[in-house]
């Protein structure tokens, strides 16, 4: 249609309008082209449904609830150098002489509700990858939620956890120190200073470091 002025009106040419129903024709066409194609996926799908669903069937390892999701690993269960005591007895013939290898013992105490020790995990089990604390060192850690370790370390005098308790090579208290995450460069460099200091009597300074008594 066409305006030549406000009042006038010139009717349309026979050529324009098939005009609308020319260009209308393509877009039907795309129109119906589209549904077919969705509705040729859509039978495609429910086909591989079908499949899937006759393999997990026959016993293939197609399933249709997906993958079987595997439990959740306890985050002090993951791998770490620290080797896990069962008991307050299995803690005193690791510390032993006989048992030892002529090496020191560190061993952590933790617990599985503990966030502090949660977080200090990580920068804690990196430790025994150090060549000379590995040489000098048996590292080990212990839940208190198991055994008598609660009652062990509270007659040692602990308050909190997580902490650290270090035993001489002939299976003698040497020292404890708290082992909270912002406190894991303390405890690498107090590990160090132990490792080489030749007479092994050692107290905290104020500032949480081991320095010769």
């Amino acid at each position: 249609m066409m305006l030549t002025s406000a009042s006038s009106f010139v009717a349309p040419t026979r050529a324009e309008k098939a005009m609308p129903q020319a260009f209308a024709r393509p877009i039907i066409n795309g129109g119906l082209t589209a549904r077919l194609r969705i509705v040729r996926l859509q039978t495609a799908l429910s086909d591989a449904v079908s499949e899937s669903v006759g393999a997990n069937v026959t016993g293939s390892a197609a399933s249709v609830d997906g993958p079987v999701l595997e439990a959740k690993v306890p985050w002090y269960k993951k791998p770490c150098a620290f080797q896990e005591l069962n008991s307050v007895e299995d803690l005193l013939a690791a510390v032993l002489p006989e048992n030892n290898g002529g090496r020191m013992s560190v061993v952590d105490f933790y617990a599985g509700w503990c966030a502090c020790c949660k977080s200090s995990f990580p920068a804690l089990c990196r430790i025994p990858k150090n060549d000379l604390l590995a040489e000098n060192f048996n590292f080990y850690k212990a839940n208190i939620e198991v055994g008598d370790f609660a009652s062990f370390i509270k007659k040692k005098g602990v308050r909190g956890i997580p902490y650290v308790l270090i035993f001489n090579s002939d299976g003698s208290d040497l020292i404890g120190m708290g082992a909270s995450f912002k406190k894991m460069e303390a405890l690498r460099k107090n590990l160090d200073f132990i490792a080489t200091a030749e007479k092994k009597d050692f107290v905290l300074d104020p500032n949480g470091f081991v320095i010769n008594r």
